[in-house]
């Protein structure tokens, strides 16, 4: 077998394994979807919501190059993007084409947030075009418990945190980040999680719609 093959095995494996262990060490509930499942909307109802505007869709960056890995987390890292994982090919497109659906379906975007990491900068740049970097949003994993906290914290506040009438808020970022701030974990990339916020900054998490189900 070819070494660069051999290489490009090892660390798929690596990246699956290390998705494993993260989903342990955070707590996931494998079966939290078959709980939760009836009380949850559908696509399309969930589509017909954010026409009417008022929700906070928070978005996992779409599918990346998963025989890339981060080198490490620090602000110098996230300045190369050579240095991270990226968007693949598939990526970019999916990214493209969920942006070409929200605006063929008229639903309005008010405000777009991304992580500092390369592959949700250009998630956020190539579905929605002008956004703005939270540094809130950057990866959890690798960070201080405190700064984690906090990160957490300020997240809840952006999903209870009601849009301009009539438009809806898209927050671009990470599984992780998501799990520790509500207990949902987004797990397929270039998945978006809705959220309606409610009085006093909390939020209702509506249901989740995964890339290929937006309409072309």
């Amino acid at each position: 077998m070819d070494l660069p093959l051999i290489e490009t095995l090892r660390r798929k494996t690596i990246t699956l394994l290390t998705t494993f262990l993260l989903l342990v060490l955070l707590g996931w509930n494998w079966s939290l979807g078959a709980v939760e499942a009836e009380s949850l909307l559908t696509p399309a109802e969930l589509i017909a919501a954010l026409r009417e505007g008022g929700m906070v869709l928070y978005m996992r960056h779409a599918a990346t190059d998963h025989s890339q890995f981060d080198q490490s987390h620090n602000r110098a890292m996230l300045q190369d993007c050579r240095m991270q994982r990226n968007l693949s090919a598939e990526g970019r497109q999916q990214a493209e084409r969920i942006g070409q659906a929200i605006r063929t379906l008229g639903i309005r975007i008010d405000e777009v947030f991304s992580s500092p990491y390369c592959r949700c900068r250009d998630t956020a740049q190539l579905a929605f075009g002008d956004h703005h970097v939270m540094q809130a949003l950057h990866f959890a994993i690798g960070m201080r418990q405190s700064e984690r906290a906090q990160m957490s914290e300020i997240l809840r506040r952006q999903l209870g945190q009601a849009p301009r009438s009539g438009s809806n808020r898209v927050l671009v970022s990470h599984t992780a980040n998501l799990k520790e701030a509500t207990g949902l974990w987004p797990m397929l990339e270039g998945v978006v999680m809705v959220f309606r916020p409610q009085q006093g900054q909390s939020y209702q998490f509506l249901g989740q719609i995964n890339p290929d189900d937006w309409p072309e």
